[in-house]
């Protein structure tokens, strides 16, 4: 199944790009193609070459969750921003999918358009899983100012699931302003914590450049994990021979992985309890 794209490689790189996009969209308008990487590699084809208006056909068919976004950024990439939002939130009008939602919400954080990024990814802040669209927004800010303002906004409800992930980010946000105290204190009051709260401590000094405070709690605490985020701080510290001597050997870092429970065992050998 990759012969299609890597042929379609060759091709352009030796200088033939047109003879690459004829023979390639002559399979994908006859569907002879396995999986959608071969339809994404014709379309970033197409838009490397500027030819929108065979991209735009492919994206306004039966492909346009596979292919749309690639379209909108063609339009970006050629001056025409407008005009890729516009496309995009057409596409969310008609087909409220969350791919295009994903995009465009993305985009415009990218374009510092803050509150814009949160109207449209809204809807999808409480949808489940991968699916959630504030996880992707989070991951995009620089700023834990913004950080902050996208956690506390009303329009926000917990992760879904994963509320503990909501929670680490208020904390991390505070810390990186500075706000050390606060942040500290709201990750010791979470009820169920995601990791030890001495080295969630530990990195939310780190976090607010308290880099010798940071270090001295994870030395006393010691573990395995402690000195593994310690060799981090070191390095951060400019200290990178006392990193590698504090860093936990392999064979440490073995010994302190959790030993699973033994699980019963039917005759054929698999195990009678999930997962199978």
């Amino acid at each position: 199944w990759e012969a299609q794209e890597l042929q379609a490689r060759v091709l352009e790189r030796t200088g033939r790009a047109d003879e690459a996009i004829r023979i390639l969209g002559g399979d994908i308008a006859g569907r002879r193609f396995l999986t959608q990487n071969t339809l994404t590699a014709y379309a970033e084809l197409l838009a490397r070459h500027g030819q929108l208006d065979a991209l735009r056909e492919l994206a306004t068919g039966a492909d346009a969750h596979t292919v749309l976004s690639i379209y909108a950024q063609a339009l970006r990439d050629h001056g025409h921003a407008d005009e890729a939002e516009a496309v995009m939130r057409e596409a969310m009008a008609a087909d409220d999918w969350v791919g295009h939602r994903a995009w465009l919400s993305a985009t415009l954080l990218r374009d510092s358009r803050l509150d814009d990024a949160i109207a449209v990814a809204e809807p999808g802040f409480g949808w489940y899983d991968c699916s959630n669209l504030l996880a992707p927004l989070v991951m995009l800010l620089d700023r834990p100012e913004d950080v902050l303002y996208l956690v506390e906004h009303p329009s926000v409800v917990p992760h879904y699931g994963h509320e503990e992930f909501q929670h680490q980010w208020r904390a991390w946000a505070l810390a990186g302003l500075g706000r050390v105290d606060e942040a500290i204190a709201l990750a010791e009051a979470h009820p169920d914590p995601w990791i030890d709260p001495r080295i969630v401590r530990a990195g939310l000094l780190d976090t607010a450049g308290r880099l010798d405070e940071a270090a001295a709690e994870l030395r006393a605490l010691g573990t395995v994990k402690a000195r593994e985020e310690w060799c981090e701080v070191l390095i951060r510290q400019g200290r990178p021979a006392e990193a590698i001597a504090v860093h936990p050997t392999v064979a440490e870092q073995r010994a302190a992985r959790p030993k699973p429970a033994p699980v019963p065992m039917a005759e054929n050998g698999y195990a009678l309890d999930p997962p199978f």
